[in-house]
């Protein structure tokens, strides 16, 4: 009897200590959820302070949300031209230094459509921002059109016939007869090139990248900088854009796959993207951005904030649509144009950077062509 009154006041104070231990837990760990959604809640508004600051700070970016000044005839006219080409990717339209449209049409990837914040491979656009560059050592002094190929590379053939100016012109006949297929230093990549060269005929236009991969290598001599830094240090940084850096771009989730391009805007395959394109195409496409960080960049260069502006007529020295300075010139406007594994990007703009589109994409296809397009609706809506 005793042994069983025993058992029950044990019994008894199980139950309320594994009663008072359940309702401890749940106070504690309700105090953990809470004081866990309250960080959150913390950060959420943080963020939001600190995209306020942003804009402050950088208040000629432009918007990254959607915007559609259109009237209704140019709303319809766009709407059916960026259907009948199938376009996939952001498009901006910028008239008089003011936004008209900006948005996305189609899909980034397999979980969300392009938005203005989805970021694009150039490609070759980016040889506009290495001529820039090639311009920032000629005002500093440390370059000059002028200068023979033979000052960096005595080893390559003819060098002392091929100036800068050439090789910014796609004029000097120089070809690469194989592209590397495995990742490299800047060095390894231009000794590969210097390896695999052709001097075909010099004066002669042709368009053939390994231009601009030497003339990166030729930078780094000249400034003793690698030429990442150069970009960061004399055009992103003090540009201030938000956006724009060197592939690869593995901690950006708004990045675009690129898709091989199907019969009436079918999505096809993902292209893959293997890690030597990064350093083959030194100097030449092997940049991201969004469409807006692009445009702030080209505008850039045209106003005279990165070097100053009477350098420019020496860099872009055509007016009929010739390639000179890394892009196509005319007399009112110039267009540049790139394709790198699968994306394919369009800018055309005013020569004073005040109207302007970009277009970037991710399915590369060659009919119908990011290059007409752009250029039926510049001459639509911005001329």
């Amino acid at each position: 009897m005793k042994r069983k009154k025993i058992n029950i006041a044990l019994t008894i104070c199980v139950l309320v200590l594994g009663v008072s231990l359940t309702f401890y837990f749940r106070r504690q760990f309700g105090r953990q959820g809470q004081a866990l959604a309250n960080t959150q809640m913390q950060l959420k508004l943080t963020k939001k302070q600190l995209d306020i600051q942003r804009a402050k700070v950088n208040k000629n970016d432009i918007d990254d949300r959607v915007v559609n000044e259109l009237t209704t005839p140019e709303q319809a006219y766009l709407k059916q031209e960026l259907l009948d080409n199938n376009f996939s990717g952001t498009i901006l339209i910028v008239r008089h230094n003011h936004v008209i449209y900006q948005g996305g049409r189609g899909y980034a990837n397999s979980e969300q459509f392009t938005t203005p914040k989805t970021t694009y491979q150039i490609g070759s656009v980016q040889k506009s921002l290495t001529a820039a560059l090639v311009m920032k050592a000629v005002e500093n002094g440390q370059l000059k059109l002028t200068d023979h190929l033979s000052r960096f590379y005595p080893q390559i053939p003819k060098a002392n016939q091929i100036t800068l100016q050439m090789m910014l012109d796609m004029r000097s006949g120089l070809f690469e007869t194989s592209a590397p297929k495995v990742v490299q230093t800047d060095a390894q990549r231009l000794q590969f090139a210097i390896k695999h060269l052709q001097v075909k005929k010099i004066g002669q236009h042709a368009y053939s990248p390994v231009n601009y991969v030497l003339l990166a290598g030729l930078l780094e001599q000249a400034t003793h900088k690698s030429y990442n830094d150069l970009m960061k240090q004399q055009i992103i940084t003090p540009l201030g854009v938000q956006v724009f850096n060197f592939m690869p771009n593995f901690s950006d989730s708004q990045h675009a796959t690129a898709y091989a391009y199907q019969k009436n805007g079918a999505y096809g395959a993902e292209i893959e993207d293997p890690a030597y394109i990064y350093t083959r195409e030194l100097g030449t496409g092997n940049l991201y951005a969004t469409a807006s960080s692009l445009y702030q960049v080209e505008e850039a260069i045209v106003q005279g904030k990165v070097f100053k502006s009477k350098y420019l007529q020496q860099l872009r020295h055509t007016n009929n649509g010739q390639y000179s300075g890394g892009v196509y010139n005319y007399r009112d406007y110039f267009t540049s144009h790139g394709i790198e594994a699968g994306f394919e990007s369009h800018v055309q703009m005013s020569q004073n950077g005040e109207s302007g589109i970009i277009l970037l994409s991710n399915q590369y296809k060659s009919t119908p062509s990011l290059v007409t397009m752009s250029k039926q609706i510049y001459q639509q809506l911005l001329v």
